[in-house]
């Protein structure tokens, strides 16, 4: 049996292995990309990220927490039902 494996990884140790990951699974192989962390753990935690060819400098035009309003979950959990930040904020106690 192993030893326990403990980890704690920061914000920059986080995204890097998210971008590679999804990089590699979209059949990146050199690429550019611009991730970040959004929410409040436990509640409504998400990365936002933009991957390209790694010769696409327009990955550095994209602006992050406009994509984070404008795009719905497209995970492969994003079938349960998460709320966008923003129709969150201006929901009413009847559309709940």
């Amino acid at each position: 049996m192993k030893k326990k494996l403990y980890i704690k990884y920061n914000e920059d140790d986080i995204l890097e292995i998210v971008t590679e990951y999804l990089a590699k699974e979209h059949g990146f192989e050199e690429f550019n990309s611009r991730a970040q962390l959004l929410g409040t753990p436990g509640v409504d935690i998400r990365v936002v990220a933009v991957i390209g060819e790694s010769k696409d400098d327009s990955v550095n035009d994209v602006n992050l927490n406009e994509m984070d309003l404008k795009t719905e979950y497209n995970g492969p959990h994003s079938k349960a039902r998460y709320i966008n930040p923003t129709k969150f904020a201006n929901m009413k106690i009847e559309d709940c």
